[in-house]
């Protein structure tokens, strides 16, 4: 008798969830990213971000003024509106200050 490893369990769990219709296929990307540096709002983590570009089924976006990036669904994207706009615009202006007191 052989002895099953993880993958098999998987490759087997994979198959039933298929034929049994479980799996659904993941919803391809929006066909019009937005131009680079559009700001958004992030309603998964409350966040504002410039867009960076596209990764596989996911956006990257990256605080204004810089700092770490992040990816996120594009579902979970919407316009900034003008306040968060300016709150963010703001915040880099702040940073860039900063920078240059030093």
């Amino acid at each position: 008798m052989t002895q099953r490893t993880e993958a098999d369990r998987t490759r087997r769990r994979t198959l039933h969830d298929a034929s049994a219709g479980l799996l659904t296929s993941p919803a391809p990307p929006p066909a019009n990213p937005p131009v680079l540096g559009t700001l958004l709002h992030d309603t998964a983590r409350d966040l504002v971000g410039e867009f960076r570009g596209v990764s596989n089924d996911r956006w990257t976006l990256r605080p204004s003024g810089g700092g770490e990036n992040w990816s996120v669904l594009p579902e979970h994207t919407e316009p900034a509106d003008t306040v968060a706009q300016l709150r963010a615009r703001t915040r880099a202006d702040e940073i860039t200050r900063r920078a240059y007191r030093r």
